[in-house]
């Protein structure tokens, strides 16, 4: 099982672990086009501030710090990303509150998706930074953009077994489209809520904090034993959240579709 996220523009503070410029050389298949966004990141916060921020798309109220965080990418202790993400997704998902069984399964399945790193592991330690997949990155161009042949050509080998359940938004979906021979174990989600004028429609937080209930339950299940390999296992999955105490989905509808 494979569940693809989206990363978040809030993040926590400090870490525990080595800054990247201490790590021993990364032998990934994202390494080179890592240096190349990392290296782009500092030279765009190294020149004018405002220049910057608005290459990063950062709001005026937390550009100072941001800018901060990504000037200091390299030195800055680093913690596991399942740690490091602190959106609304993120809160669904409750990381913290997993059993120790499932925070093991969240490490391995969890792929989130980043405008500076392209794509890291639940349990891969990360810096605070804030590049969002719509930046522009001196000489690379639209960070998102830059991602997708690199993500074309890496991600096949990393879900090459299992159901990948795609979680991501859109920004982030464009970074990879899987194959289209991938289609039988791919799946989309949309999560649609009433609205006021009728019908139903994506909203944004109600969909980012079902996605992570989603998620949360799908790794529940993983670690318990119970399936996690077609459609019908996700749909269960959902309607044993909509039955949970106080969760209250039944205000959501679960889409599910093939990328």
């Amino acid at each position: 099982m494979h569940l693809l996220l989206p990363p978040s523009e809030g993040k926590t503070a400090g870490g525990r672990r080595r800054p990247l410029r201490n790590r021993p050389a990364d032998d990934s298949p994202v390494a080179a086009a890592r240096s190349a966004t990392l290296a782009a990141l500092l030279d765009l916060v190294s020149g004018d501030p405002q220049a910057a921020a608005e290459a990063l798309l950062l709001p005026a109220g937390v550009a100072a710090d941001a800018l901060a965080a990504d000037a200091a990418v390299l030195d800055s202790p680093t913690t596991p990303a399942l740690r490091r993400y602190a959106g609304v997704v993120y809160d669904g998902l409750g990381y913290a509150a997993m059993t120790d069984a499932e925070r093991r399964v969240a490490d391995r399945a969890c792929l989130i998706f980043s405008g500076l790193f392209g794509v890291v592991r639940g349990d891969e330690a990360v810096p605070d930074y804030r590049v969002p997949a719509k930046a522009v990155l001196p000489g690379l161009g639209i960070a998102g953009t830059f991602w997708r042949p690199v993500l074309t050509a890496a991600m096949p080998a990393v879900v090459r077994r299992g159901l990948v359940v795609d979680l991501r938004s859109s920004d982030y979906a464009a970074m990879w489209r899987p194959d289209r021979t991938m289609d039988a174990r791919v799946l989309g989600v949309r999560v649609l809520s009433p609205v006021p004028r009728g019908g139903v429609a994506v909203i944004s937080y109600n969909s980012k904090f079902a996605k992570g209930r989603l998620a949360a339950e799908l790794v529940r299940r993983r670690a318990h034993g119970e399936a996690v390999d077609t459609a019908d296992d996700v749909v269960a999955a959902w309607l044993r959240w909509d039955g949970a105490a106080g969760a209250e989905p039944a205000r959501h509808g679960l889409d599910l579709f093939t990328r």
